[in-house]
């Protein structure tokens, strides 16, 4: 269950129905999308089966009440501990799924709060449960996690699982000019000025390279006049958001797409759909997505948060050098659909639970979904 109707879970959702069969599987959401998330394709009239509205109707509240008493398998994916605890003493398999609770800069320190120290020992005691599982969107996650709960053995490596393309999309680009792609809302933990500043040295190294920014937000204004300011006339455009069926339309004419966000972005799914449609991706190290898939140098390039000049360095080595360049679209494509597809994470999951119920010992993946996050 979640809170709204997501199409970053809804992949991973059917390939779950398709494995148990509708009758088996329900997916829960609480709540409406908002106007803006509309506007950017969350759409909430998905038709599957085996959807429950418990936000909307009466009779899909109480489907939901049922099924959450009664599934021998929950992941709950908002922070309702108490219900948790009710399936917990009913000895009930409950795996809560979580991005980063302790994000920079605050960190740790939100501890500090009355409401975040009680709820820290609440979660402390559910995680003493054998019947309580964590799944920590990105290492991160993982790793602030450890830091207050008793999960040891009890926690998987997880994060969000795009639609993969089939048959998978060509690396090559036929554009002979270089594309550098970013897409969301401009906010100032997304850092795009860094590779603004970035771009503005790779243009001293190739003169034809075009980058593209998708969206709109409060820095918006600020990143048009230093666009303006540091980059040629004709090397750059910015477009308002777009529905998100529209982007990976966009990936497909890209080399490169870029997120050079803070630790804020705690996955950042749109690193998983820019390896699917055949970018290179070139990432913030403190992204979640980047820490969890990303290995430097194999499957796409790293950098610090904020280092455009090593931003502008990573640009200018993949726009001359397009073997290089394709070699990590390709290895982060087969990352993708080998590795962290949504049917791949479905098959993992479903055998660990099936182990777990029947008691027998779980199944070992090395890395990738349902690994150990050591």
């Amino acid at each position: 269950m979640t809170n709204i109707l997501s199409h970053h879970q809804l992949p991973l959702a059917r390939c779950i129905a398709a494995q148990l069969g509708t009758d088996n599987f329900r997916f829960a959401v609480t709540d409406l999308p908002s106007r803006e998330r509309k506007a950017f394709g969350w759409n909430s009239d998905e038709a599957d089966p085996w959807i429950v509205r418990a936000g909307e109707t009466e009779r899909d509240r109480e489907r939901f009440e049922h099924w959450w008493r009664e599934a021998d398998v929950v992941i709950c994916g908002q922070r309702l501990l108490e219900r948790i605890d009710q399936r917990l003493k009913n000895g009930k398999l409950t795996f809560y799924m979580s991005e980063r609770w302790w994000k920079r800069p605050i960190g740790i320190a939100r501890l500090l709060s009355p409401r975040f120290a009680v709820m820290t020992r609440q979660f402390r005691r559910l995680a003493s449960s054998t019947f309580f599982h964590f799944l920590p969107i990105s290492d991160y996650s993982a790793d602030d996690m450890k830091r207050i709960a008793p999960f040891g053995c009890r926690m998987w490596r997880w994060g969000y699982f795009t639609a993969t393309p089939e048959p998978l999309r060509s690396c090559d680009r036929a554009d002979k000019k270089f594309r550098v792609l970013w897409a969301g809302r401009m906010l100032s933990w997304k850092r795009v000025d860094t590779l603004v500043k970035a771009f503005a040295r790779l243009l001293t190294k190739r003169s034809d390279a075009a980058l593209t920014l998708v969206g709109d937000g409060p820095e918006r204004k600020h990143l048009e006049r230093m666009a303006a300011r540091l980059l040629l006339p004709g090397s750059y455009r910015f477009f308002s958001s777009q529905p998100a069926p529209e982007i990976p339309k966009l990936m497909q004419r890209h080399h490169v797409y870029v997120l050079p966000s803070n630790a804020y972005e705690g996955w950042g799914a749109v690193i998983n759909e820019a390896m699917a449609e055949g970018c290179a991706v070139l990432a913030s190290e403190a992204a979640g997505a980047a820490k969890s898939i990303i290995r430097d140098g194999e499957n796409g390039l790293l950098f610090r948060t904020g280092d455009w000049r090593r931003l502008g360095e990573l640009l200018c080595a993949v726009a001359n050098d397009e073997s290089r360049r394709i070699g990590l679209a390709q290895a982060g494509q087969r990352t993708i659909a080998e590795i962290w597809s949504p049917a791949e994470a479905a098959e993992r999951f479903l055998s660990i639970c099936g182990a777990l119920l029947e008691g027998h010992p779980s199944p070992v993946f090395d890395h990738g979904p349902m690994s150990p996050p050591y």
